[in-house]
């Protein structure tokens, strides 16, 4: 005996109706059927008169009823409550300051159209943190690049991947020079994310492998301050490409640095084996829905403008 066979019973007895009942369960009229004689040849009795219309229900079935109803309507209320629990919680996101401030916005706000209960609390960090924080279990998921390869505590889940791009004021003698090394960047004032952002520390380690001596004139999270001081000619900045929009190729120059560092990845890590209740599952499936379908391809835009005020296309370095 099964609990679904019981359900199919107590809904054809309420019903008075094998076809009635299968639709009100969504299921065929002959998988009913079969429950119902499943249930007759387990118990060896009859449940219901069939020679009669409406259906009814004989003695036994009569007893039947009276005994798995609590049982079915207690499922039924199960049903409705892990329903009403699924809209509802409280749950902590980290997530890079660039997604955060330009990626997450139409995605939270789909998700907080379709569950309005849930409570969202939203953290802007850089990379170091952000794995500190998933570690220690004081958020839930962030939304990063994948944590390091010894961090076996830890899960990810790919969403799209991005470039290292260079980004320069408008004419700068790096935007046309072909094949850039670290050592031609390092020749000019640099912009960096902050120590905890993963791209600073790629380019720092790559800088101090080669020996080059560099100097970082500032240091900021947020990708907007970053492009502002470049614009005024403060000097080159190493970025990453999701951090552009299309206006911005008429701001500075941008030259990809792939042949340098390669594509990363943003996704979704999490504490292997923490409990992820219903609430963060329907969130990161509405991230993935939202963000599996972004790639940022900055250098098939046209590029910023010249000296001469014409438009230059974007760099493609090999």
């Amino acid at each position: 005996m099964e609990l679904r066979e019981l359900v199919s019973f107590y809904h054809v007895a309420r019903l008075r109706s094998v076809s009635k009942a299968a639709r009100n369960l969504e299921l065929g009229q002959p998988t009913v059927t079969t429950h119902l004689r499943k249930l007759e040849d387990e118990f060896g009795v009859t449940l219901f008169d069939r020679i009669k219309r409406p259906i009814q229900l004989t003695s036994e079935g009569m007893t039947l009823l009276e005994l798995v109803t609590p049982v079915v309507e207690a499922v039924d209320t199960l049903k409705t409550q892990m329903n009403y629990s699924e809209r509802r919680g409280s749950f902590v996101v980290g997530a890079y300051p660039d997604l955060v401030l330009h990626h997450l916005p139409k995605s939270i706000q789909t998700f907080n159209a379709e569950y309005p209960d849930v409570r969202l609390r939203l953290l802007a960090r850089s990379y170091t943190p952000l794995i500190q924080l998933v570690r220690s279990g004081e958020i839930d998921l962030a939304l990063c690049s994948p944590p390091p390869p010894d961090e076996v505590a830890l899960e990810f889940e790919q969403l799209f991947t991005y470039n290292v791009i260079l980004l320069t004021p408008p004419g700068h003698p790096l935007i046309n020079k072909s094949g850039i090394e670290l050592k031609d960047i390092a020749e000019f004032p640099m912009i960096l994310p902050g120590p905890g952002a993963l791209t600073r520390m790629k380019v720092e380690q790559a800088l101090k492998v080669e020996g080059v001596n560099f100097d970082v004139i500032l240091a900021m999270d947020d990708s907007e301050s970053i492009k502002r001081y470049v614009e005024i000619g403060m000097g080159v900045a190493v970025s990453n490409d999701f951090t552009l929009h299309a206006e911005d190729h008429y701001r500075f120059g941008v030259v990809r640095l792939d042949h340098i560092f390669p594509s990363s990845e943003i996704g979704v890590c999490t504490l292997r084996g923490k409990f992820l209740g219903r609430a963060v599952r329907n969130f990161i499936d509405t991230m993935e829905e939202d963000l599996r379908r972004f790639h940022p391809e900055p250098w098939v835009w046209q590029g910023p403008q010249t000296g001469e005020g014409e438009m230059a296309p974007a760099s493609r370095e090999p």
